[in-house]
């Protein structure tokens, strides 16, 4: 007795014959070319060495301690040589001096840049969510981002011990003795 064929044996039989021809490299992506990537691109790296590196702070601040080091050292080389210079010609100069010593004191390194304050106004932030702060409640003082964090504030679960702990963190905290 036969059986008819249907449609559903028929696809087994013939996805069964396809899988014999086909192989996975043939489907594979990886050897296709990249137009998005630079086909002349090398790492800067010694052939078979790892790759660049980060320095870690304490490196990046040993080096710019050595730096400094290294260009007060020179200035107070510069400031001795027009020394001699000056007194081989006969010259004296108080003055310039003390103009030196405060040119040493001026290296500019990490740790010694000073700026003005900003003039821009602080960012706020809301005390419960840590985003940009748009309100301030008038009760609390909270600073919140949204209506959502207004009802938290404002909803009795939300006690006046809470409170004082937020505004504690931002510094705002009452003290009672």
């Amino acid at each position: 007795m036969s059986y008819p064929l249907t449609a559903s044996t028929s696809q087994q039989s013939s996805s069964s014959s396809l899988a014999g021809q086909y192989t996975a490299t043939q489907f594979s992506f990886a050897s296709t070319p990249k137009p998005f990537k630079n086909p002349h691109y090398t790492r800067h790296s010694a052939p078979g060495g790892p790759g660049k590196r980060n320095k870690t702070l304490k490196q990046i601040l040993t080096l710019e301690r050595e730096r400094v080091d290294e260009e007060v050292r020179k200035r107070r080389e510069q400031r001795e040589e027009r020394r001699r210079l000056r007194q081989e010609r006969g010259e004296t100069a108080a003055e310039t001096d003390a103009e030196d010593e405060e040119r040493e004191d001026e290296v500019v390194s990490f740790v010694s840049i000073e700026a003005t304050p900003s003039l821009m106004p602080q960012k706020r932030y809301c005390d419960i969510t840590g985003l940009e702060a748009k309100y301030v409640d008038p009760r609390t003082l909270l600073r919140y981002h949204s209506p959502s964090i207004f009802e938290l504030i404002r909803s009795p679960s939300f006690q006046p011990a809470v409170v004082q702990a937020y505004l504690a963190l931002r510094g705002m905290g009452v003290v009672l003795r």
